[in-house]
């Protein structure tokens, strides 16, 4: 059985590719951020008082890891049903 691939097809699955690379890179970089600045961010937080702008950095600071994890975990799930992915190609 041979297959035939579309150029819409072939361009989809290459900006699919990119966009995980993108993803998997972009979650890399903020998780050595992370994990590099945490004692220093750990420390400056226990020893400063609670305010509303601690809260909006806590959530500006955590927030964007927890989606750009999603987004890359959504990019590179495979279609569980292969004869939609097929007749994507066609």
């Amino acid at each position: 059985m041979q297959m035939e691939y579309s150029v819409d097809g072939i361009a989809t699955a290459r900006n699919s590719k990119l966009l995980a690379y993108i993803y998997t890179s972009t979650a890399t970089f903020w998780t050595y951020d992370f994990v590099f600045l945490l004692h220093e961010e750990w420390t400056f937080l226990l020893r400063s008082r609670w305010t509303k702008v601690k809260g909006l950095y806590i959530i500006a600071r955590h927030v964007p890891f927890v989606l750009i994890i999603v987004d890359l975990c959504l990019a590179s799930t495979q279609n569980e049903n292969p004869e939609v992915c097929a007749a994507d190609f066609h």
